[in-house]
């Protein structure tokens, strides 16, 4: 699989593309914003295209060439405002959604967050909430092959290989980046977790066994 991957400078963005790099099956294209964001990509081996959520995609699907599935992995990031957060993880989701759509490429990989929810309130990050919930129902009533994982809070610690993941998970906990990344790679080689949404957090079972389950329920 060719996969273009929103978000791909970003933390987990490039664990993504590394993992993806190392992977015999996949050849990652990393989509991002700026030239100077170019160099790593560059030294890793990795493909790149410059583009921008907050702006039409088409011409970032054309400069790719083919494309096979598509990672959002972007956010806005921690700093920036609820306009900035509207922006990318609300309007940008929705973007890639149409242009996907229009494009005729399938699957599609949504990084999403636990709590996501439309109409969340009360949360110290409500706005990002609501705006990954917003963007997570949009993909869920698309035509697309999707998959949208939720993670906890996410670490900079090593991955173990071993998750807990679920529809709901309570409460709330954290994961590691790496194990994050290694999920949504192994969504990619099982298309038996299209049109799953899940819950992520740091456990005891193996990722396959976990998603196992996930497919069989």
């Amino acid at each position: 699989m060719r996969v273009l991957i929103a978000g791909a400078n970003g933390h987990t963005g490039r664990i993504l593309v590394q993992f993806l790099l190392e992977s015999p099956d996949h050849e990652p294209v990393a989509m991002i914003r700026s030239e100077e964001q170019a160099e790593h990509f560059q030294e890793s081996g990795a493909e790149w295209v410059l583009g921008d959520l907050e702006e039409p995609l088409d011409p970032v699907l054309e400069a790719a060439g083919r494309i096979d599935a598509f990672i959002f992995a972007a956010g806005s990031g921690s700093k920036t405002g609820p306009e900035k957060t509207l922006s990318v993880d609300r309007d940008g989701a929705i973007r890639s959604i149409a242009a996907l759509e229009a494009a005729g490429i399938q699957r599609y990989l949504m990084l999403s967050s636990m709590r996501a929810d439309p109409g969340s309130e009360g949360h110290p990050i409500s706005h990002y909430l609501r705006a990954k919930g917003i963007a997570d129902a949009h993909l869920r009533r698309s035509e697309l092959a999707w998959t949208i994982v939720r993670p906890g809070r996410l670490t900079q610690e090593p991955g173990t290989g071993q998750v807990a993941a679920a529809p709901h998970l309570e409460p709330s906990g954290e994961i590691p980046r790496e194990d994050v990344a290694r999920v949504m790679v192994r969504c990619l080689d099982r298309p038996d977790t299209a049109g799953l949404s899940f819950d992520l957090l740091g456990g005891s079972t193996p990722i396959d066994e976990a998603l196992d389950g996930l497919a069989g329920s």
